[in-house]
Formats: structure tokens, sequence, C-alpha cells
């Protein structure tokens, strides 16, 4: 496969030495069947160990089977669009919707996230149908679509929607990438007609659309799982614990070295690295592992772009980080995958 016939080298999160990355990956047998060796260590998983079909009992590692399936608990979620209703007015939106529900589902995993199970799928589809009842449908379609929000659904709306401006040249998409947090914010002043979400919309985006009288539907399009990341060249971390995750990402935390989480470990200072404040991402990771949401540590590195986590990640070998399964499966050559212990 070349990067010719690799239609993924189009996308923005994947441009480049990271779109041809996965252009391998995509071409290989099992390419998200890690295959990380682990055994039980003191406080978590150690190094020296067996291959990965020999976790300890409740350690799991995320793949496509693991996530899909829920068992890697609890940082599995679904991924969703809201949409305002004011937008269903317009065929060119109808149309985009549709087709993201159906030739775009198979999308989902050539950039690393997992498409709804068939069942599921119907649900959606049946409640997208019935608020398109009365939109017109017309061969020629014409207009401007503005979509913002997650990072982690990024990769699948920019994907559609080169897939459907492709086939309906008249249609101008622009997808941009302001964390759920942020989108939400221009979604609920009708600046938007969807919002990518990595997580459900909250009290307050909710009470904003009520006073901005923007009425949305929210659509499942996929489903997610946060990866916690390390360098490639940790040998002595294969795994941690929820409650591992707890002591080290929270509110004036103690943990400041890897010997801190195990005593077995390398007395060096962990370099921390996250979503900021407006990803869903951080709501999700810190409302499951830390147990309300957006309370964490301060001093970490903090981005809103998912490929700077990478970069930071990857150039230091006592770095650690989580991100959405997608910017870690383009790049698996260069990070490691910790199992997780519910």
């Amino acid at each position: 496969m070349t990067p010719e016939t690799c239609h993924l080298q189009k996308w923005r999160p994947f441009e480049g030495f990271v779109g041809m990355a996965l252009c391998v990956l995509l071409a290989l047998p099992g390419c998200h069947r890690d295959n990380l060796p682990a055994a039980a260590a003191a406080g978590g998983l150690g190094a020296h160990t067996p291959p990965a079909a020999a976790l300890p009992a409740g350690y799991v590692l995320p793949t496509l089977d693991t996530i899909e399936s829920g068992a890697y608990h609890p940082l599995s979620r679904p991924l969703f669009l809201h949409v305002n209703k004011r937008a269903f007015a317009r065929p060119e939106v109808a149309a985009f919707l549709r087709y993201y529900l159906n030739e775009g589902q198979a999308l989902l995993a050539e950039v690393g996230s997992i498409r709804l199970t068939e069942s599921k799928l119907a649900e959606v589809r049946a409640i997208l149908d019935r608020e398109l009842a009365q939109t017109p449908a017309t061969e020629k379609l014409a207009g401007t679509i503005k979509i913002d929000g997650s990072s982690t659904v990024y990769p699948i709306s920019q994907a559609v929607a080169e897939e459907f401006m492709t086939r309906h040249p008249g249609v101008k998409i622009t997808v941009a990438s302001s964390g759920t947090g942020g989108g939400f914010k221009k979604f609920t002043v009708g600046d938007t007609d969807i919002n990518d979400s990595s997580r459900p919309i909250d009290a307050k985006e909710v009470a904003a659309c009520e006073q901005n009288g923007i009425a949305y539907i929210e659509l499942t399009i996929g489903i997610d799982g946060i990866t916690v990341i390390v360098n490639s060249r940790n040998d002595w971390c294969q795994g941690l614990t929820v409650e591992q995750l707890k002591a080290l990402w929270e509110p004036n935390s103690k943990i400041k070295t890897w010997k801190d989480l195990n005593p077995a470990w390398d007395d060096a200072e962990i370099k921390l690295y996250g979503p900021d404040p407006d990803s869903g991402t951080f709501d999700y990771f810190t409302e499951v592992i830390i147990g309300q949401a957006k309370k964490i540590r301060r001093d970490f590195n903090a981005s809103a772009d998912d490929n700077v986590l990478i970069v930071g990640v990857e150039g230091d070998r006592y770095a650690l980080g989580y991100l959405g399964f997608a910017y870690y499966s383009a790049r698996q050559e260069k990070l490691k995958a910790l199992a997780i212990k519910d």
C-alpha cells in the first residue's frame, strides 16, 4: 500500500508519517491485537512477563475487541454527534447525516474507532429518520455544513466529510477540533450545525441551548476506548489499576515518580500529558477514574491537540498520558498502551 493508494493520507490527523504508519498498520493482519508482555507485580504489572494472553485476571489491554465488548472497562465510551434541529431542513445536512450512519460506518475501523452493533445502528437510524421525515430529497446538493468539537470524533467526521464532498462537490463541510466542550460553546449559540462529542451534553450546555432556542438531537455514532500510553522504551510498567490511575491523577496527588506507584519501578519523575479541560476525553477520564469530572492535578502538560500529547510521550522514556484509541492506533510503533484493571 502506498501513500497514493491510501485515502487516509488526506485526513489531517494522520498526515505524512502518521498517515503512512496507519496505512501500514491497516494492511497487517491483527494490527490491533497487541502482544504486550505482562505479569503481576506489586501494585501493578511488571517487566519480564509472559504474552498478553497470560495477563493476570482483571487486566485488559485496549483493542478493537475489548473496547467493543466493554471488557476494557471503565474506559470504553460511546461517541456522539449533537445536531441542531434547524439544520434538518437543509437537504445537504440530511444527506450527510444519512451518509454518516450508512457508508460512513465503514470508515470507523480505518481511523481506530469501533462501529456500532447492527441493533444499535438500527436504533440510531430510526431516530434520524423520524427527524428527517419532512426534509425534501434532492439529487444536486449544495451548501455549507459547519462541524466542531471532539478531537476523538474529529478523524471520523473528517473522513466522512472528505468522502461525502467527493460525491457531492457542491457541498462544503468544515470540520474543526476545539474539543467537546469548546465545540459546545459554539453549538449552544448556533454557530455550528453539528458538534462532535466524546461525552453526552452536560446540564450547563443543555441550559445554554434552551436559553438560545437551540433544539438538538443526540446521535450515537461509534465507540472509543481512552488509552493510557507510555513511551515504547518503558520496560517496567505493563499495566495499572484504576486505583493507581486515580492516585496518579487526582488533585494534590503525592505521586511524583514511578517508584511512588510501585517500589520495584524506577525512581524517575513521571512526566504527565493529557487533554485540556475543554476536551470530552478529559471530562470522561476524570469522572470515571477520579470520581468527579474536571477534578485533576494541575502539574501536567495539557493540550487540545492529541498529536502534541503523542509527541510529548514519544520523546520521554518516563512519560505517561491518555488519549483516544485512534491516535494511539496510528502510532503503535512509537507508543505502548497499558493494560488497565478495573
